[in-house]
């Protein structure tokens, strides 16, 4: 793939950078303090190299967000373009970097592993937990992997330095999954170690090298594995959760156990420590999602997006340039019916209050997920969502556009944006510029706890009730974004950081999350289909901040499901056209690889392709999505 040549490329030239250095004014006295006997060079400590495999784990590549992210958050109608779509939605471009992250963790644990087996039985024990620690996080990259492509390299990746094939085999996805297993069910043994272990403390990024919360990050991976085997081994998947579940011990219970981690100073000082550099091109968020969540006064929605342009200063500046004559700029009918104004005797409008919920509620709007519709009156005229130069108004020399919807909220994932808040065309620049290192979240008790309502709803023998599972899982989400709004110190996160005199914070407390779950549509009544799609939709919700595990949810469930009274889905194409997988293009002949790709991909029953045939995409689907819905179709286990 091109960026992924791209990347090699950066690191050969680093490579050769640092070799410059070496050899630029050395003595031979110097060469030979360079030149040390290999087998005399001191092993590499366990504990450090265990940070910077935490380091190099990174399901949130930078190219996640410009490229696989974007593509899968609108397949599955979380995002629209911001013209909207059109006949090519369903074709992709460029891939980015999944399906190769697994190399960056894998190398780093074998590291960990042969430095270990080099030890003395007695101290090589003291490194069990570590050992465990550092499996876990290659296996949940090896499993963000499969995903989208099905067979991978496993066993015999990164094994070159010491002695292991440059050309490893690929291994069915059916049997990474069983192997996986086993690996984790080895790693929990070594976790319940009780002899004497190094301490890791500081040097794990995530959890301080508490074993309890590693035992529950790995029982949470186990749970990931048994979703995805729901259309291939039911009870399997069933016996899994059962396993996981049987003791609350094993199962994440709070926004303390989840696994957020920020890198700081230990990353690259660039990508690693701040996020993309990218801009996250996911679209404009779904109006179907975005009224849904406001219906039910869900706060992650505030965190989630961002707020519109239109506050009470910029709809005053609206009002004051069609005073002056201005006939072209204007208000779109969905923002203007939730204000409050006078009109004075010469014709002039003034701002006086918000509608309903008010500030930050009013800020958020959505764009309507369907074909070709900025071409439709009904969204071009008073309701506008496309004109944009109506969206501009002009006060002298000084011109601002501002838009009135609302997108994904990228200081969540980079920590290098500078955010500039909306004001009139002659007011103050106001701008946030601080740089924060990111806090990043993948495993989480929200998603562990409503993968165990799903199991219990599917009949999992399990010692709480699915109702209990969904609401700790849907209330743990909400105060893990909360969290990470406040770590990664997003726009209007405090009041000290809004501008207009009615912005109002858009981080919450535990009433707003209450008032939440008191709605019947986060609530599971007893009724197995809906409380199913409820469960669904929540892990939906839950994933708009990984967008990969967004699809697969989507892909395996049929949820968001046409004709749905919670978020529908619009059906726009044949759901047998929309892409279930990543496409694998053709080997070049020179590739030593080429053989082992072709046969991996035959045994899948996969073509080469590019990602213009989406339904070839959809027929020939990875091991576990065979047999699950068509899109919009709902559940069918």
């Amino acid at each position: 793939m091109k960026q992924n040549i791209i990347k090699f490329k950066s690191l050969a030239f680093s490579i050769c950078a640092a070799s410059m250095v070496l050899t630029t004014g050395c003595s031979e006295s110097e060469y030979a303090k360079i030149n040390t006997d290999p087998s005399t060079i001191a092993e590499g400590n366990p504990v450090f190299l265990f940070t910077q495999e935490q380091v190099q784990y990174q399901p949130f590549d930078y190219l996640l967000w410009y490229y696989d992210g974007a593509y899968t958050s609108k397949i599955v109608q979380a995002y629209s373009p911001s013209s909207s779509f059109n006949d090519l939605y369903n074709k992709l471009a460029e891939l980015g970097g999944v399906g190769s992250q697994l190399i960056y963790v894998k190398r780093y644990e074998n590291d960990i592993k042969a430095t270990i087996d080099k030890m003395p039985a007695n101290k090589a024990a003291q490194y069990s937990h570590l050992s465990a620690m550092a499996n876990a996080l290659t296996v949940y990259m090896g499993l963000f992997d499969t995903d989208l492509f099905g067979s991978r390299p496993y066993s015999e990746a990164a094994q070159g330095k010491y002695g292991g094939t440059l050309t490893p085999n690929y291994e069915s996805q059916e049997s990474l999954f069983d192997q996986w297993l086993t690996e984790l069910n080895t790693d929990l043994d070594k976790l319940k170690s009780t002899t004497t272990q190094i301490s890791v403390g500081d040097n794990d990024l995530a959890y301080g090298g508490d074993t309890k919360k590693w035992v529950k990050f790995v029982n949470g991976i186990k749970l990931k594995i048994a979703v995805r085997l729901l259309h291939q081994n039911k009870a399997k998947a069933l016996k899994i959760a059962e396993e996981v579940g049987a003791d609350d011990a094993n199962v994440m219970q709070s926004i303390t156990d989840d696994y957020v981690y920020n890198k700081g100073t230990g990353g690259d000082g660039g990508n690693n420590t701040y996020g993309s550099d990218n801009s996250v091109n996911l679209g404009v968020s779904s109006k179907n999602v975005i009224d849904f969540m406001k219906r039910n006064k869900d706060p992650r929605m505030l965190v989630m997006f961002t707020k519109n342009d239109f506050n009470s200063e910029v709809v005053q500046a609206f009002f004051d340039a069609q005073a002056r004559g201005d006939n072209n700029c204007a208000i779109p009918k969905y923002i203007l019916d939730q204000v409050n104004y006078t009109t004075d005797a010469s014709g002039k409008k003034h701002f006086d209050s918000w509608k309903g919920d008010g500030e930050p509620w009013v800020r958020y709007q959505g764009l309507p997920i369907g074909m070709a519709i900025s071409e439709k009156t009904e969204y071009t005229g008073n309701n506008n969502y496309f004109v944009t130069t109506r969206w501009k108004v002009t006060d002298g020399e000084k011109t601002k556009t501002y838009s009135p919807l609302s997108y994904f909220n990228e200081e969540l994932v980079r920590g290098r944006v500078d955010f500039t808040f909306p004001t009139a065309p002659k007011g103050k620049v106001v701008q946030d510029t601080e740089d924060n290192p990111l806090y990043e979240m993948t495993l989480s008790t929200a998603e562990m706890n409503l993968y165990l309502a799903e199991f219990k709803l599917l009949g999992a023998n399990l010692p709480h009730t699915a109702a209990e599972y969904f609401k700790l899982g849907v209330e743990a989400s909400a105060k893990a974004y909360n969290r990470l709004a406040i770590l990664n110190k997003i726009p209007y996160y405090d009041k000290a950081h809004c501008n207009d005199k009615l912005d109002e914070p858009v981080t919450y407390d535990d009433a707003a999350i209450a008032t939440m779950m008191a709605n019947s549509d986060y609530q599971l009544t007893g009724n197995v289909p809906s409380d199913l799609e409820k469960v669904y939709i929540q892990l939906y919700l839950h994933f708009f901040y990984q967008p990969l595990e967004q699809f697969v949810t989507v892909r395996r469930s049929g949820v968001p499901k046409v004709g749905s009274s919670l978020i529908p889905w619009v059906t726009m194409k044949p759901n047998t056209e929309l892409p279930r997988r990543f496409y694998i293009a053709q080997p070049d002949p020179a590739d030593k690889m080429r053989t082992i790709i072709e046969t991996a991909m035959t045994q899948q029953g996969f073509t080469f392709t590019d990602g213009q045939r989406p339904e070839l995409l959809n027929s020939e689907r990875v091991w576990y999505d065979k047999g699950a819905p068509n899109f919009g179709e709902g559940p069918n286990y």
